[in-house]
């Protein structure tokens, strides 16, 4: 299985960069001043705003951090465990998820900033 870990591990790091990549493209169209909406009412409209910094990383910081208690709990559990093979599954499956979580906040964020002209052209 360590083949399949390894597998795993990569999923999440290509995940985490590309997570990273769009947060550092949306750090950089973001006016420095803007606030950047972080929660989404049911019509869409901002609930609550973060400043740009806090608004792109954190994503990318919450899924690292998921990514190392989850490999941790993986690691302690005896070799062959059935809760080792649930983990690398859990690990497979979460990383897309907060990926895709990330993109559509992202994309969110950006729409609502452009029509308020908090975008760099």
């Amino acid at each position: 299985m360590d083949w399949l870990t390894l597998l795993v591990d990569g999923l999440w790091i290509a995940a985490l960069a590309i997570m990273s990549s769009v947060s550092r493209q949306s750090f950089g169209r973001i006016q420095p001043s803007a606030k950047v909406p972080m929660q989404f009412g049911i019509g869409g409209t901002p609930i609550w705003r973060a400043p740009r910094l806090i608004a792109v990383t954190l994503t990318p910081i919450i899924a690292c951090g998921v990514w190392l208690v989850l490999l941790t709990i993986g690691q302690t559990a005896s070799a062959g465990s059935s809760e080792r093979t649930l983990m690398l599954g859990i690990r497979a499956v979460i990383a897309p998820v907060l990926c895709l979580i990330h993109l559509w906040h992202m994309r969110q964020a950006l729409k609502v900033l452009e029509a308020e002209g908090q975008l760099r052209s």
